[in-house]
């Protein structure tokens, strides 16, 4: 490869335990069937569903744990290496892994900090605010839901990993099978890419259309096939020069509900040109990369419902996004992603 940095390959299928968690709880924001990931849920009793539910408005895909899995990386190793820990180590290890930088350290100390307490202080809350990244959950929601975890960690730790092993044996464990081939077969490709193109163009393509121009200050770039992630990547650090990402490693035309007719790709584009602002969108991008701000501006909307809309057009495949150093985001038409749209369509109705 034709840069500087480290590349290190990496894969398990924890990776996909974890982040198919979090799909299964937001299925609107990944294109999922909600009443199929309903069902999913429904195979857990209810309080093990509830902790579940709970964890995922403040707990982020524990990337950095899972690296530190021993190989397989698979469901049973993610189990075992929870409960070999101690209940109430078992949070601190899934939200920080083996972080040790200045700003996650301080930010333990105060999470540790919340043990038996039974009230959260606005000053507290405004702390914890303070280093919330996720945009899936309110940030009050994700104070809260933090202080109630963190407050009495080893209940936690207890009922998290009961309702882990649960979800694992109702779902995931089957759901193993064909994740592994799609991740091997993935991981195969990528190495075979790296070896022709330069970082940000692979990371662009294994992403299908994300240009993370910020990656480039990162010396170890650590990669890891998700089947359940496509299209989105999913990344967190290591330390200040060790970064992770997760890339997409579903194949053509397999969906996440097994057996579904209508490919996802195809039908998440024409849910996404089927909206007039959308359209829109996309008309204004043939001119070049715009802001949210921008788009605002022209469409005279607010800025949460434009991305909004540019959420929906992502996971369609039909803008890509670039990534600035300082997390500025511009999305811009991708072109190659409208031409998939009509190919899929033919593909599915071949004699129209």
């Amino acid at each position: 490869m034709k840069n500087q940095q480290n590349l290190i390959w990496d894969s398990g299928s924890a990776y996909d335990l974890f982040v198919s968690l979090s799909i299964i709880h937001r299925p609107d924001e990944f294109g999922l069937r909600p009443s199929w990931a309903a069902g999913v849920r429904s195979r857990l009793s209810i309080p093990l569903r509830d902790i579940l539910e709970h964890s995922q408005k403040f707990l982020n895909i524990p990337l950095p744990w899972i690296y530190s899995l021993p190989v397989p990386k698979d469901a049973e190793s993610a189990l075992t290496a929870l409960e070999a820990l101690q209940p109430e180590e078992r949070l601190p290890a899934l939200v920080f892994g083996s972080r040790t930088d200045a700003r996650a350290s301080a930010y333990r100390e105060l999470l540790l900090s919340l043990e038996g307490k039974q009230r959260l202080s606005a000053n507290v809350e405004a702390q914890i605010i303070d280093h919330y990244r996720s945009s899936n959950t309110p940030p009050k929601v994700f104070a809260r839901a933090t202080f109630d975890a963190w407050s009495d960690r080893k209940q936690f730790g207890d009922l998290f990993l009961q309702a882990l092993k649960a979800y694992v044996k109702n779902f995931f464990q089957e759901e193993e099978n064909r994740i592994i081939p799609a991740q091997t077969s993935a991981l195969e490709s990528a190495q075979t890419l790296a070896q022709d193109q330069d970082l940000l163009t692979l990371l662009e393509d294994l992403s299908a259309g994300v240009r993370m121009d910020w990656i480039a200050h990162r010396a170890n770039i650590i990669l890891a096939p998700s089947f359940w992630g496509a299209p989105f990547v999913f990344f967190d650090t290591l330390g200040e020069d060790t970064g992770i990402l997760l890339f997409g490693a579903r194949p053509q035309g397999v969906t996440l509900v097994p057996g579904e007719l209508i490919p996802e790709n195809l039908l998440n584009a024409l849910k996404a040109l089927a909206n007039p602002t959308r359209l829109r969108i996309l008309h204004y991008m043939q001119e070049g990369p715009c802001t949210p701000s921008e788009l605002a501006k022209i469409l005279r909307l607010r800025p949460p419902t434009v991305i909004h809309h540019l959420h929906n057009l992502r996971l369609a495949g039909l803008v890509r996004v670039t990534v600035s150093p300082q997390a500025e985001r511009r999305y811009a038409l991708r072109t190659e992603g409208v031409n998939a749209t009509i190919q899929h369509l033919q593909d599915f109705l071949p004699g129209a």
